[in-house]
């Protein structure tokens, strides 16, 4: 049923995932300034209007993890499905995790080539939710198997 506890968990990640595109990623303190690292771009803290590096990649896997996990909150009825698709989910927040590194790394490099020596990163509020995405899908996945082991001890007894 839709009303059940995995349901809330795969709801958060939905949640999460919109609350990402509020929050930055990563901060990049350098010499000269700083750049603050979103889902989207990386932009001088000082002046938003320069764009470091676009980094769309990490915001296009936050949306496709936002539409897979709101695909599986209704499919209910198939949890076997809702079990593979949640094992999508995980695999793709593996993916967007290895992009914010590969474009953190794309970023250090810029900022080097300008500056001359590495800056100093920070992870922000952003950073986390990648994460806390990955625990609310394992969650999930757990309380769809103790449902479908409960479904089935139920049908060996009748």
């Amino acid at each position: 049923m839709i009303q059940r506890i995995q349901t809330v968990f795969l709801a958060l990640v939905v949640l999460l995932g919109v609350a990402a595109s509020f929050f930055p990623i990563l901060k990049f303190i350098g010499m000269d300034g700083s750049a603050l690292m979103n889902l989207y771009k990386t932009t001088v803290v000082e002046n938003s209007d320069i764009i470091l590096t676009k980094n769309m990649g990490v915001g296009a896997i936050q949306g496709i993890v936002q539409l897979v996990a709101l695909a599986a909150i209704f499919l209910f009825k198939n949890r076997s499905l809702q079990i593979k698709i949640g094992k999508l989910i995980i695999l793709l927040i593996a993916f967007q995790i290895a992009a914010i590194v590969m474009y953190s790394d794309t970023v250090k490099s810029v900022l080097i080539a300008s500056e001359g020596n590495e800056p100093a990163i920070s992870f922000e509020l952003g950073a986390i939710i990648p994460l806390l995405s990955l625990i609310c899908t394992y969650l999930a996945i757990h309380f769809i198997k103790k449902d479908d082991k409960l479904v089935r001890s139920a049908d060996r007894l009748r």
